[in-house]
């Protein structure tokens, strides 16, 4: 038969010596003399030499078989103790589960030790099904991650926007897109205003929103987030980022993810062909800040969260300023170990620069070097410039203003301004104030019947045109009525009939309308006599 070569050879020999071994231990454990070396049961072992390839085979197909014997062996045996630790947490949570409520209450302690027992064992059983996958062991919880949405049914949305987005032409074509680049790619050829319907209609979603609902539907990791806010070619694509975070991710996490981008000073219009225009920081405020977007409201925030972003917004206007003074002394800050001092957590510290970091042009960040010889980042609008060296350095001209001085008066490469507290206390001030209804005609009136109500013309104040202005984006004018003027009224009363054309009406009226009158009722007579 044809020669083997030396790995079967290898493998044969080691197989005929366990097959020995095992041999020997039977016989031992019966009481007879172990088989010599090298004699088969059947009368010696054949020379491997001399096996044929069908003998090979045929071994292999019974290493396998045994292979597959021990693997469903294993398996059951996994199943059987998946079973019996399911019985076993069943039992303990049938032992923890509350006995005096059938829905889980919150405050109810026996309820909680029950829910905290099934979520640990979601969790285990979660973090085997994720160990178990391949090329998931070494994941981590860093950026691999799927993000976690808070609503995966509507992902924020509103049921009426989510069914016309589900309904649409556009998003049944852009299921066939598997990745983000490709989604990537349909937003940057579609994407043209960031508006949740079409222009001139209710019922058609635009494309950034189709797009938006199929990044839910893909399952996004951070680093491909980050990717998409961070895109430099189009801000519409920004935008969808910006609009994932607020509606899908949690309230807590907002700050992490959008706080960086508030002074990011690149111009956005709703539409492409649009004169209006904002900036991505005042459209990230905007989200952190407005209940509604456009016409579809925001998901709630938690009023403890709220404070916390109120805190940090306050003084986002002081930076802008100071952000635009900035930029005309770009070329001191281009300099090493100039003298600064930059806003740190509402504090301002001393320091001096080490680097400007201008990679990103519409976030100008500059490297600074603290007292105690650390390095950090800091945005430009939370700088100023306190080098005497520099002390009348104007920089470029802005428009024949000295020294980037501001409309205000102040020199926002220097100032420090108002102080973060101040700042955080008149907003809240001014918060409290929009909610007291106590100028023109918003205060409360006498309520009157329904009949008497639709016979009322509908008066409107100050509040009801801005809520109205806010659902419909079109701008309304309200006519006051003028009291009428001495002129108007000699007006109206030369515009009434005189006396004499009144004492000549009443003349006529006798003449003619008494014999008129007369003539009938004698006719009358005629006929009714018999």
């Amino acid at each position: 038969g044809p020669q083997l070569d030396s790995n079967a050879i290898a493998a044969l020999l080691m197989q005929q010596q366990q097959q020995s071994a095992a041999a020997a231990g039977l016989a031992a454990a019966l009481g007879r003399p172990p088989p010599a070396t090298g004699e088969a049961p059947g009368g010696g072992y054949p020379d491997v030499g001399q096996l044929t390839s069908q003998q090979v085979s045929a071994q292999q197909q019974a290493v396998q078989a045994a292979q597959a014997q021990e693997a469903m062996r294993q398996a059951k045996q996994k199943r059987e103790e998946k079973i019996r630790e399911q019985a076993a947490d069943q039992e303990q949570a049938d032992k923890l589960r509350c006995h005096l409520h059938k829905k889980t209450n919150n405050k109810c302690k026996f309820c909680k030790r029950y829910t905290d027992f099934i979520k640990d064992i979601e969790n285990r059983d979660a973090a085997r099904a994720q160990g178990s996958k391949p090329g998931m062991q070494g994941a981590g919880s860093g950026n691999r991650e799927v993000l976690e949405i808070v609503n995966p049914k509507t992902f924020g949305l509103s049921p009426l926007l989510q069914t016309h987005i589900v309904e649409s032409a556009h998003f049944k074509a852009l299921m066939s897109l598997g990745n983000l680049d490709q989604l990537v790619e349909e937003m940057h050829q579609f994407a043209d205003g960031i508006e949740p319907y079409m222009q001139n209609s209710s019922t058609t979603p635009s494309a950034l929103f189709c797009c938006l609902y199929r990044l839910f539907t893909l399952g996004l990791q951070a680093q491909q987030l980050r990717y998409i806010v961070e895109y430099q070619d189009n801000p519409y694509i920004r935008c969808a980022g910006f609009l994932f975070v607020r509606f899908g991710l949690q309230p807590e996490a907002l700050w992490h993810w959008l706080g960086d981008y508030l002074l990011d000073d690149e111009i956005v219009r709703p539409t492409k062909d649009s004169e209006f225009y904002t900036t991505v920081g005042e459209f990230v405020e905007g989200l952190l800040t407005q209940d509604k977007y456009y016409s579809t409201v925001l998901p709630r925030m938690p009023m403890s969260t709220k404070r916390q972003l109120e805190a940090k917004l306050a003084p986002i206007a002081q930076c802008r300023k100071r952000t635009k003074a900035n930029k005309s002394l770009l070329e001191v800050y281009r300099k090493e170990g100039v003298k600064v001092e930059a806003n740190k957590d509402g504090e301002w510290r001393r320091g001096v620069t080490v680097e400007l970091m201008e990679n990103v042009p519409s976030r100008i960040k500059v490297l600074v070097r603290w007292d105690d010889d650390t390095e950090e980042e800091v945005h430009l609008g939370r700088i100023i410039l306190s080098d005497n060296r520099y002390a009348n350095y104007v920089g470029k001209p802005n428009r024949n203003r000295s020294r980037s001085r501001s409309r205000d008066g102040v020199d926002w490469a220097r100032a420090k301004g108002r102080s973060d507290k101040e700042l955080v206390d008149e907003m809240r001030r001014a918060d409290r104030d929009k909610a007291v209804c106590a100028s023109g005609k918003e205060y409360a009136k006498k309520p009157v019947g329904y009949k008497a109500a639709c016979a009322l013309p509908r008066e409107q104040g100050a509040a009801s045109h801005r809520l109205m202005e806010e659902e419909t984006f079109v701008p309304m004018k309200q006519s006051r009525r003028r009291s009428p003027s001495q002129g108007s009224r000699n007006e109206e009363f030369r515009k009434a009939p005189s006396a004499e054309h009144q004492a000549r009406m009443q003349q006529l009226f006798e003449k003619y309308g008494m014999a008129k009158s007369s003539e009938a009722g004698s006719a009358r007579a005629d006929i009714d006599a018999p």
